[in-house]
């Protein structure tokens, strides 16, 4: 899966992303759009319908931590996530190729004068990011134990206000706002279930109303 994501990004950036680098509004639309023909090709091959994707044998069940039972599945999810984390933490914060990476956000032009080929750079950081979407895409499914055309749309929402939430370009961030947007649904769910839909928007607008730039902006450090 990630093999076959970072191919298609790979592609999806030389043919549509790169000529819009620079103008956010238009990558934002070409993006929107690529992933909606992509949905609507998935159709056209394997059809509407819902296939079905049970995690291995391995996977299935519970394990008992204290008096609650958590599913095998989310354990090894969580074990990924981390794992990912401190990978790109480590990547970012202390390697050669991070401080390329965040140089070259910040000053394109003056990384490019150092003799480094920041575009073949970014063009590694999308296939790797797409790489990356098609493990978490696996792992969804299996946790939903089936998959449709429309699986990534139905996160699409919530991985746009963890983003903001987070703050944009923050790989901490982004685990901050995901803990603290599934906290809150979870807990407001189980409060007052007719507000849980709500939750999520209004932690945004909360947190927003705060921290314009969200919780770690990544131009504060």
């Amino acid at each position: 899966a990630m093999a076959l994501a970072g191919s298609i990004g790979l592609g999806f950036e030389r043919v549509i992303v790169r000529p819009v680098y620079g103008q956010h509004l238009k990558q934002i639309l070409v993006t929107i759009g690529g992933a909606i023909i992509g949905e609507e090709l998935i159709k056209v091959v394997w059809g509407p319908a819902q296939i079905p994707l049970p995690p291995p044998e391995a996977l299935r069940g519970s394990i008992l931590l204290g008096e609650a039972s958590v599913e095998k599945l989310r354990i090894v999810a969580v074990v990924i996530g981390l794992v990912v984390l401190a990978a790109l933490l480590w990547t970012l914060n202390r390697t050669k190729i991070g401080l390329l990476i965040r140089a070259g956000v910040q000053d394109r032009e003056m990384v490019e004068s150092l003799g480094y080929r920041i575009r073949r750079l970014f063009v590694g950081v999308f296939a790797a990011g797409s790489a990356l979407a098609g493990l978490g895409g696996c792992l969804w499914g299996m946790n939903q134990q089936i998959v449709i055309p429309q699986i990534g749309g139905q996160v699409n929402v919530l991985l746009f206000i963890v983003i903001i939430i987070g703050g944009l370009g923050s790989t901490l961030g982004c685990l901050v706002g995901a803990l603290l947007v599934g906290l809150v649904a979870n807990y407001i769910g189980f409060v007052a279930p007719k507000l849980a839909m709500f939750s999520s928007i209004g932690l945004m607008v909360a947190v927003l109303m705060w921290r314009p730039q969200g919780l770690y902006p990544v131009t504060s450090r």
